[in-house]
């Protein structure tokens, strides 16, 4: 095979991806101004730039071993450096595309591979805490609503407190596990 080839089907449907985020991201706006009533969930910039270097990284072993080697690599070299600069680019789509906005009753998710959708404090039938017994006793929130729809809200995200706090106080205790 083509060693072009592999590149380009490592590489072009990332930059497409990418290409597509930047620009949806570009129009959107953030407020500044959060309170407890009103606030977004989402990722710090620092898991953005963690993927760009991952996808640098990769892209730049890849690449020089790709065309300055004397042998062309073996097809596991380009599997293994391909998931890297993927994993990259997973954290950069989640990190610009990845939001939960909370105004008010309404919670509006925006994924990062699906359409965005909107529910209440009202329509949650399950959240369910969870922390794990590590040395920073990392924790997160797993929703579950009426109409079947999951979301997963992680600790590391920024207002990730306001949001736990908005849960404990705004949904019914039958449906909370793991909420002291």
């Amino acid at each position: 095979m083509n060693i072009g080839m592999i590149l380009l089907i490592i590489f072009l449907p990332a930059v497409v991806m990418l290409a597509f985020s930047l620009i949806k991201k570009s129009g959107d706006k953030v407020s500044n101004k959060m309170s407890d009533k009103n606030f977004t969930v989402m990722l710090s910039d620092m898991v953005l730039w963690v993927g760009v270097f991952a996808c640098l990284t990769a892209s730049v072993v890849l690449l020089v071993f790709s065309f300055f080697s004397e042998e062309l690599p073996h097809w596991i070299f380009y599997v293994t450096f391909g998931g890297f600069f993927w994993s990259g680019i997973y954290l950069i789509l989640k990190t610009l595309n990845f939001k939960v906005i909370v105004k008010g009753e309404n919670i509006t998710v925006f994924s990062t591979f699906r359409k965005p959708y909107s529910f209440t404090f009202n329509e949650i039938v399950s959240a369910v805490r969870q922390v794990k017994k590590n040395q920073v006793k990392s924790e997160r929130i797993v929703i579950r609503t009426v109409d079947g729809r999951k979301l997963i809200v992680e600790s590391v995200e920024i207002s990730y407190e306001r949001f736990a706090k908005r849960i404990q106080a705004e949904v019914r205790s039958e449906y909370l596990v793991g909420f002291e």
